[in-house]
Formats: structure tokens, C-alpha cells, sequence
């Protein structure tokens, strides 16, 4: 396995790569459906996004939640298309294709349905308008927790599969169209935006309950939604961003010698000297930037403390560290390759 992943040519690499993203893309697209299909819509948790206008447009009784996905992605990627340009809109493609085909499946066809009883009593599981849904007096008999629970995995799911999605450098399209559009013309952050507009679709929900005199059990599954929200942007940070990380360290101090020695006798770790000059004093002084993991910020923090109580000290998180240290710096081509050779080695090392 090794030897043939070595001998291929960079073309092949390349082909065998671009197919590699193609699958991260999809499977990220089926989580993400398995997510919104089996641990929301069925009990009308509403977390924001496409899922959450679909479950609330659901509740019209003119059309399915799935059939509503269909018409809100691909009236978004029409958008994306003519506002962001092809480049864009090529890289929503294949979400925008899947997630309401992958919807359809687990809200319309049994295996949904399996997965659905494991959560709550199959004679509360009936179809309304063709999509799986659960009885509201089946959800009010699960209680608060258990629909916090559901909700929290709910979010885990979605979260994990746009993370996935992310990472084979697709995107899940949707609101974030929306979201790159407002970037275009208003440079609003997009986290920011994406932010309001899943709490605008919570708030919308609450709001719709509270009008038309909801059940006790929807207006407290739309509340539930903000937990599901938190947990599908945990979901995505940890995912995508990865679990460690870096920070970068800047420390103005008088002592730059005794830091220099303890972060290279203590940490094993080396650092960088600067020479600057005080914007207000106009003084010469002497700055040390210190590369270093998470897991050792406080130990850094408190020895920093101990050797010059007096330092002026920025902590900065990193997205990526490559060098000595940290992980080699490889081409993102060669990365997904790479990883496979890496997995085979220890494979056969265990063997």
C-alpha cells in the first residue's frame, strides 16, 4: 500500500486527492443531514439555518420540511451563482445537490426511522406530509432533559458534518451564501452575520409559537434550539480548527536573558529577538516572541509571571505552526496522500 502510494505521479496525487475532498464533502453532507433529519426535524428543534426555515415553513402545511430544503438551497446557490461568481458557487455544489437528496432519504425511508426509535417509542414515530416526525404527545412525554439531550447531539452532528465538509475544503452553502454576500457589499464578518441570521430563525420560531398559541412542547423545543445552536458551533471550532493549537507570545521585558534560558532549559523550545523602540519613551528595548501548544499556556503564563513580574506580555492563538517542534509544513496536494502513507506505516507496524 505504502510503495504504491509513493510511486504515483504528482497528476495522479493530485487526481486521488481532489477525490479524497470530493468524499470528506459528501460524507460531511450525509452527517449533516443525518444530524438535521434524525435529531431535529423530527422534533421540531429549531437551530437556526436552512433546517430550522424549513421546519418553521413545514409547520404552513403546504409542503414537506425536505421539499422546503430543496427549494431554499438551490434558491440560495442561484443567488450565490449570479452574486459570488462560479468559483463560489462550485464549492456549494455538491452539498447543495446532496444534503436535501440525503434529507429526503432519512425523513422518507426507513433507515431514519430505525435511528429515530432508538430515541423515543416507535409508536410515537408516525409521517406527516410523507416526512418522519415524532407525536407532541410522545415529545412531552421524553421531558426537558431527554429533548436537551437530543437537541445537544442534534447540533454535535451538524456541527461535525460541516466541519467535515469544511476540511475537503467544500462549503455546506445555505445561509452562508447569504452570509459571503453581506461580506461582498457591506464587509460584515461573516461569523457575525452567520450568527444573527441562525438567531434570527431561533427568535422567529419563539415568536411564531408565542402568536399562534403553541404547545408547551414546541415553544420549549425552540428554546432547546440555542443549546443545539452552541453545540453545533463547538461541533465546527473543534473540527475544523482542530483540538490543539497554537499561540504565539510577545514579551517585552527587561530580563530577556533569563526568559531565553528558561524557555530553552525548561520548554526545549527556542525564541526570536527583536529590537524595538517605545513608541513613548522612544526607549531601545528588547522583545521575545516564544512559539508554544496549548497545553502549555499556563505553565508559560506563571513562569513569565515568576522571572519579571513587570513584562508587557500578548498571548496571540495561532491557526496554523509548521517548523521544528510542531508539524512538518506540507503541501495541501500531498496532504490527504501523506496522511494515508502515515496511517499504512502504523498499520504495519502493529502487524
Amino acid at each position: 500500500m505504502i510503495k504504491l502510494l509513493k510511486k504515483l505521479n504528482p497528476k495522479k496525487r493530485q487526481v486521488l486527492h481532489t477525490i479524497f475532498k470530493i468524499f470528506l464533502v459528501l460524507l460531511g453532507t450525509f452527517i449533516l443531514a443525518f444530524g438535521t433529519g434524525v435529531f431535529l426535524v423530527p422534533f421540531n428543534i429549531i437551530t437556526g439555518g436552512v433546517s430550522g426555515i424549513s421546519i418553521l415553513l413545514g409547520r404552513l402545511n403546504i409542503l414537506s420540511v425536505d421539499i422546503w430544503s430543496y427549494i431554499i438551497c438551490w434558491s440560495l446557490f442561484i443567488v450565490g451563482f449570479f452574486v459570488l461568481g462560479l468559483k463560489f458557487s462550485l464549492s456549494t455544489l455538491i452539498s447543495t445537490i446532496f444534503y436535501p437528496i440525503f434529507l429526503t432519504i432519512l425523513l422518507r425511508i426507513g433507515l431514519g426511522e430505525a435511528c429515530l426509535s432508538l430515541l423515543c417509542p416507535k409508536n410515537g414515530i408516525v409521517y406527516i406530509n410523507g416526512n418522519l416526525s415524532v407525536l407532541p404527545t410522545t415529545i412531552q412525554s421524553l421531558g426537558t432533559g431527554n429533548l436537551l439531550i437530543i437537541s445537544l447531539f442534534g447540533g454535535i452532528f451538524v456541527g461535525l458534518g460541516c466541519g467535515i465538509t469544511f476540511i475537503g475544503e467544500g462549503s455546506t452553502g445555505g445561509l452562508d451564501i447569504l452570509c459571503f454576500i453581506f461580506k461582498k457589499f457591506f464587509n460584515f464578518s461573516v461569523s457575525v452575520t452567520s450568527f444573527i441570521l441562525d438567531a434570527s430563525v431561533i427568535l422567529i420560531g419563539i415568536i411564531v409559537d408565542i402568536v399562534n398559541g403553541g404547545t408547551s412542547t414546541t415553544f420549549m423545543a425552540s428554546l432547546i434550539g440555542i443549546i443545539g445552536a452552541f453545540s453545533c458551533a463547538m461541533a465546527i471550532q473543534y473540527i475544523y480548527n482542530g483540538l490543539e493549537s497554537s499561540y504565539v507570545c510577545d514579551i517585552i521585558t527587561s530580563k530577556p536573558d533569563e526568559v531565553n534560558d528558561y524557555v530553552q532549559k525548561e520548554l526545549e523550545r527556542t525564541t526570536t529577538y527583536f529590537k524595538i523602540v517605545g513608541g513613548y519613551s522612544k526607549e531601545e528595548k528588547t522583545m521575545i516572541r516564544l512559539v508554544f501548544s496549548k497545553r502549555e499556556y499556563t505553565t508559560i503564563k506563571d513562569a513569565l509571571s515568576k522571572i519579571d513580574p513587570e513584562a508587557f506580555i500578548t498571548f496571540t492563538k495561532a491557526k496554523l505552526v509548521t517548523g521544528e517542534g510542531f508539524e512538518n509544513n506540507e503541501n495541501s496536494k500531498d496532504l490527504a496522500i501523506n496522511s494515508l502513507i502515515k496511517k499504512a506505516k502504523k498499520k504495519n507496524e502493529k502487524v
